[in-house]
């Protein structure tokens, strides 16, 4: 109760509604009350999480307004390396990304512009949003598109280059010799003994 008394007046106040902080003030008032009378002080477990979880309701989305106004840049900032790195990736002439088929390149900027688009729009709006009201860019929607974009691209990129197949000359297509199959080297015969007088 006095943590929360301490914030609505520090770093939650630019969170916070003039009737929420009202609202919330009051009953953390009343529970306050409450918690020292005869009744409070020898109330069951229940009865204090019951008391506890209505101050909760009232005064989590303040605290979550707060956390994701904090985090957010990171999360926007995480979401803009995955979608950089994957476009890099399926524009790049880099020779590492030769055997990925073109449609599967085309597929991955797509899907990356998809989440650019989507995430450029959110930021925007996000921007326009007074902090007091519930964020519509939140961490949780940045970290499953992050997800998605991960779980979508890497698979493609993850594809081995296929093995060099040799020609009927005995060569690979870039012209260098293939190792020559060599047939097992046969036992050394046994020398037969002499034949001998037998005594």
């Amino acid at each position: 109760m006095y943590d929360t008394r301490s914030k609505l007046d520090g770093k939650f106040a630019p969170f916070v509604q003039s009737a929420e902080k009202e609202k919330l003030l009051a009953a953390l008032s009343v529970a306050e009350e409450w918690l020292y009378t005869e009744e409070g002080e020898e109330a069951t477990k229940s009865a204090y999480v019951t008391r506890l979880d209505a101050l909760h309701e009232l005064g989590d989305p303040i605290a979550t307004r707060y956390s994701e106004s904090e985090i957010r840049p990171r999360e926007v900032s995480q979401l803009r390396e995955t979608i950089n790195q994957f476009l890099s990736q399926a524009t790049s002439g880099d020779e590492r990304w030769d055997h990925i088929a073109a449609k599967d390149k085309e597929s991955v900027v797509e899907k990356v512009a998809t989440a650019q688009k989507w995430l450029d729009d959110n930021v925007a709006r996000q921007a326009e949003r007074p902090k007091n009201v519930d964020p519509i860019l939140t961490s949780k929607d940045m970290q499953k598109k992050r997800d998605d974009l991960i779980y979508f691209a890497t698979p493609i990129f993850s594809k081995l280059k296929p093995r060099p197949i040799p020609t009927p000359g005995g060569t690979t297509p870039s012209g260098t010799q293939t190792p020559q199959e060599q047939a097992p080297p046969t036992p050394e015969k046994a020398e037969e003994p002499s034949e001998m007088d037998v005594d």
